[in-house]
């Protein structure tokens, strides 16, 4: 199809293998204006015209797809991603940036993501070329004054920006849905008010007088979580959870915005969850935009994604013109759903570099008291303790291929396997902490005061588990490789997508001591059960490979623990 969406969507499949992946493809353009030490020149010369001309003249627009017929660049060889001795992956494809905290460990981007680049910008300035050309004809044509996008294209909020700043329409309107799931929306509308012989202001059905809409509908249409739903998700993740109920938001807020002021991340689930492919405030990774290394460690450790890849702030909307340009104060509201990217002002940037990306731009959200009442009041307790009136936020979704988390469980879920990168969930009005394995409980302690032993306590499984075994045997090698897999579909952390489930352990001991936990038994039982015989030659030589093997023991039970499978 020779569209602009459906060129972009060709170069997100070219350079990523997805043609759904646009939005990286839009995150990845910037990066062709700058410039690192090993690689002085800039990108501008590898660019090429993928697609120019007119869409509202007969000729259309010509499509040369001559930089996306090659090897697909996602799938190309490139020998700096290899170890030359093992032939292990030891770096990822599009794994630079340019976080300037740590030197030492800035790379340029390898050869064929230089190309990547390239295409991503070449892609990127025809689209705006080509869409800008044609809104600025319908807008000579018709005569009209305000603007309204709809269609997957309406996703790329750079092109937005740039339609909101040099067109002069008086208002600008993307819905956070503009793409196809938007659709469900529209034959809605159309369904209460698009039938012309029914009289205005009725629905289909004659004997119901339906309002018509005075402002647009709010984001925040999925289902909305009973505290009952909450509760009981968290109970059956509580062996796992450190839980405090606070019911006071501004005591709430206080203790969130000290956490993320001191560089934590904190995940918020609440409400009613967003329509649309932004993360709005109620499923959203929340952190600080003043410290520029949170990009690399958000990217590495809790999305588990590509470190180019920039992050978006949520402004109060009254300080908005303060720190990006082209943004009117008397009508600031101009991005409540994260639609379209603005340009950081010069002397702010060193402020906020987490959410300020490589060229300048920020994809902002303004974020009003009206219409988010609970995320205003939240970032202007940040905004007092910090003197800046916004914060980073990012989906909240940590595995592989997830979208954004929507049930309670899911929150649950998503928060324990960040595996400690994310310090804090808040889930409805409550604060919830990872709950650290502790071997002095598992083996009973001491109280100082009292004297008194606390008894110990038998590790206990979370649920069912099934047992696999897989053996490899390498051609020409009599070595035979096995390991052993389980699965437990009730535990908190169970990841169905990943291996349909199955999750490795680390050896055959792991696995039988999971086989073993059903809260019967204590550590004493295990070690007498495993603790090896030896006949020592000399003095103590038994009591240290005791001591060995204690060690070996306890670092598989907290890593069950760890990743859910047992508690105690």
């Amino acid at each position: 199809m020779e569209s602009v969406g459906a060129v972009y969507s060709r170069a997100s499949s070219h350079i990523f293998g997805d043609w759904n992946a646009c939005g990286k493809v839009m995150g990845l353009a910037p990066w062709a204006c700058h410039s690192w030490k090993e690689q002085p020149e800039k990108l501008h010369q590898l660019q090429i015209k993928t697609m120019e001309g007119c869409l509202y003249k007969d000729d259309g627009i010509q499509v040369h797809y001559n930089g996306m017929v090659n090897t697909p660049l996602n799938t190309k060889y490139a020998p700096e991603l290899f170890d030359e001795e093992t032939g292990e992956i030891v770096k990822k494809r599009y794994d630079f940036d340019d976080d300037d905290e740590k030197p030492d460990d800035l790379r340029p981007p390898i050869k064929v993501a230089n190309e990547a680049i390239a295409l991503a910008a070449s892609v990127q300035n025809d689209l705006e070329s080509i869409v800008l050309d044609f809104v600025s004809h319908l807008k000579e044509k018709s005569g009209e004054t305000n603007l309204c996008i709809a269609g997957g294209v309406g996703l790329n909020s750079v092109l937005n920006g740039r339609l909101v700043r040099e067109l002069g329409f008086e208002d600008t309107y993307i819905p956070p849905y503009p793409g196809d799931d938007g659709i469900a929306v529209g034959c809605a509308a159309f369904g209460l008010y698009g039938n012309k012989a029914l009289p205005k202001g009725k629905s289909t059905s004659p004997e119901t007088t339906v309002p018509l809409w005075s402002s647009p509908l709010s984001p925040y249409l999925g289902p909305h979580p009973s505290d009952f739903d909450i509760d009981n998700a968290l109970a059956q993740a509580s062996p796992w959870l450190e839980i405090e109920p606070i019911s006071n938001d501004e005591r709430r807020f206080e203790i969130m915005s000290r956490e993320i002021a001191s560089g934590g991340i904190v995940a918020w689930y609440h409400g009613r969850s967003e329509a649309g492919p932004r993360a709005l405030g109620h499923r959203s990774i929340l952190a600080d935009p003043r410290k520029k290394g949170l990009v690399r460690y958000i990217n590495n450790f809790v999305k588990m994604r590509e470190s180019f890849r920039p992050f978006a702030p949520s402004v109060l909307v009254e300080y908005a013109h303060e720190w990006f340009e082209g943004i009117d104060s008397k009508k600031a509201n101009v991005s409540p759903y994260m639609s379209l990217t603005a340009i950081v002002k010069e002397e702010k940037r060193e402020l906020i570099p987490s959410v300020t990306h490589i060229d300048g731009s920020s994809r902002l959200q303004t974020v009003t008291p009206d219409a988010e009442p609970l995320y205003h009041q939240l970032i202007s307790t940040f905004f007092k303790q910090t003197k800046v009136p916004m914060i980073l936020n990012t989906s909240f979704n940590t595995l592989k291929g997830e979208p954004i988390v929507e049930t309670p469980e899911e929150a649950i879920r998503s928060f324990l396997c960040s595996m400690g990168s994310i310090e804090m969930l808040v889930i409805g009005n409550n604060i919830v902490r990872r709950k650290q394995a502790s071997i002095r409980k598992l083996l009973g302690e001491k109280q100082p005061k009292s004297g008194f032993i606390t008894p110990h306590s038998n590790p206990k499984r979370a649920g069912p588990v099934l047992f696999r075994t897989e053996s490899t045997i390498s051609d020409g090698d009599v070595n035979i490789q096995t390991v052993t897999k389980v699965k437990m579909p009730d535990r908190p952390m169970h990841d169905e997508s990943k291996d349909d489930g199955w999750f490795e352990v680390l050896d055959e001991l792991e696995a039988e001591l999971l086989g073993i936990c059903d809260g019967t038994v204590g550590v004493e039982d295990i070690l007498e059960e495993y603790n090896p015989v030896i006949e020592a030659d000399k003095e103590g030589e038994s009591a240290k490979l005791d001591e060995v093997f204690f060690e070996n023991l306890m670092k598989r039970l907290v890593r069950l623990f760890e990743y859910s499978f047992i508690s105690w």
